[in-house]
C-alpha cells in the first residue's frame, strides 16, 4: 500500500512540475560576429573615441545634423541630432554603447532610452552597440520610435554605406 501512495505522490508532483513549465520555444540564436585574428577587429570596435567618430559618420548618412554629444559614462555616448526635413523631421537622439557588460544591452537600458526619447519630445531614437541586445530588450520596443543596431547590423550598415 505504501508503494502505491509514494507512486501516486510522485505522479502528482510530476504533473504539477510539467504544468509549471513555460510552453515557449527557445529564442532563435542571435547572429554573432567572429574575427579569426584579434588584429582583424576594426579599430573603432576597440577604442571608444574611434567608435564615437564612426557612430557620427554612420548617423550622418541619414541626413541628421549633429548638434552635440556627451559621454554619460565610460561606455555610453548620448548624441543629439536634428533632421530639418519638413513634416517628417525633428529631434533625434542616439545612444551609442561601447563595450557593454557581457556584450549584452539589457531591457532596462533600452527602456530607459525609450523614456528619454519620449521625455525630450524626440521624433526618433537609435541605440547602437558594439555588443548585442537581449531578447527582452528587443521585445520591449512595440511601436516605440526607437531602432536597435547591434554590432552585426552596425558593421553591415557601415559596409553598405562604404564607411567600413
Amino acid at each position: 500500500m505504501g508503494l502505491f501512495i509514494i507512486a501516486f505522490i510522485a505522479f502528482v508532483i510530476g504533473i504539477i512540475l510539467i504544468l509549471l513549465l513555460k510552453n515557449v520555444s527557445p529564442p532563435p540564436p542571435q547572429e554573432q560576429i567572429y574575427f579569426d585574428n584579434p588584429d582583424d577587429k576594426p579599430f573603432y570596435l576597440l577604442e571608444r573615441e574611434a567608435f564615437k567618430e564612426k557612430c557620427l559618420e554612420f548617423l550622418g548618412k541619414f541626413n541628421l545634423e549633429y548638434k552635440h554629444s556627451v559621454w554619460a559614462n565610460e561606455q555610453e555616448l548620448e548624441i543629439d541630432m536634428l533632421d530639418e526635413t519638413p513634416v517628417v523631421g525633428g529631434k533625434y537622439l542616439a545612444l551609442c554603447i561601447f563595450d557593454p557588460p557581457y556584450q549584452q544591452v539589457d531591457l532596462f537600458k533600452v527602456k530607459g532610452f525609450i523614456d528619454s526619447v519620449k521625455g525630450e519630445g524626440a521624433a526618433r531614437g537609435i541605440v547602437i552597440t558594439t555588443g548585442y541586445f537581449t531578447e527582452d530588450a528587443k521585445k520591449v520596443l512595440d511601436e516605440d520610435p526607437v531602432e536597435l543596431v547591434n554590432v552585426v547590423s552596425f558593421l553591415s550598415y557601415l559596409k553598405k554605406f562604404d564607411i567600413y
